[in-house]
């Protein structure tokens, strides 16, 4: 029987390069009109088959919560989803939780917009930018050295008892909320934001030994 897994964990305090890469983008690359917040995650997804669900999950878990490869149970919050056919296991917080931290985070930046912010843009432009749609995208960064990967897939396997192990995403995942007026205009903002193409242009990955792939655009709802 194949099971999938995936895992997200973030930092439970301040993360420090998502504040950083924040106010990079918006104070010194030219972003302040739409970026309103952006959030980091690491992002793992693997396979496996296993002739014994409920063991292998027992040994899966005992791993996870005995190790600091992927997590630190006092520094991180951590959402494991596990599906298998007939099957599933759901443990640690929703993913949902992010999603609240960035409209938390879109809502701070609408509420402390202030006239300087503006200060290149008309009264009539001023209005229209108030009114355009915000949007919710997600950005996987990842390292291309397939050697990463097999590093993983090793231990896993090691620890699972089971093989093979396939782990098809590793990397992190940037959640960032952007003004734009389509879900279009959104993904070609998130794809220059994104990748670095010289010092003020792009920021989250090195295209020289890093690849990303575009996950979704979705509207945000920022309502009570």
């Amino acid at each position: 029987m194949t099971i999938g897994v995936a895992l997200d964990v973030t930092l439970k305090g301040i993360d420090l390069v998502a504040d950083t890469a924040f106010l990079t983008l918006r104070g010194k690359m030219g972003y302040h009109h739409n970026l309103l917040g952006i959030k980091r995650l690491d992002a793992y997804e693997f396979s496996f088959e296993t002739g014994n669900p409920p063991e292998t999950l027992s040994k899966l878990k005992r791993f996870l919560n005995t190790q600091s490869l992927f997590y630190n149970r006092n520094k991180h919050n951590f959402s494991l989803r596990c599906r298998w056919e007939g099957g599933g296991l759901d443990e640690g917080m929703s993913i949902d939780h992010c999603h609240r931290q960035l409209v938390a985070q879109t809502r701070k930046s609408l509420a402390e917009a202030r006239p300087e912010d503006f200060r290149s843009i008309d009264d009539k432009s001023r209005v229209m930018l108030n009114n355009v749609p915000v949007f919710r995208t997600e950005v996987l960064v990842e390292d291309l050295d397939p050697s990463v990967k097999g590093n993983l897939v090793r231990k896993l396997e090691a620890e699972l008892s089971t093989a093979p192990v396939a782990v098809t995403t590793l990397g992190i995942s940037w959640h960032l909320a952007l003004r734009a007026g389509s879900g279009d205009e959104a993904r070609a903002v998130t794809e220059e934001i994104a990748v670095t193409e010289k010092r003020d242009r792009g920021l989250l990955l090195n295209p020289n030994y890093q690849g990303f792939r575009f996950l979704k655009a979705e509207k945000m709802e920022l309502g009570e």
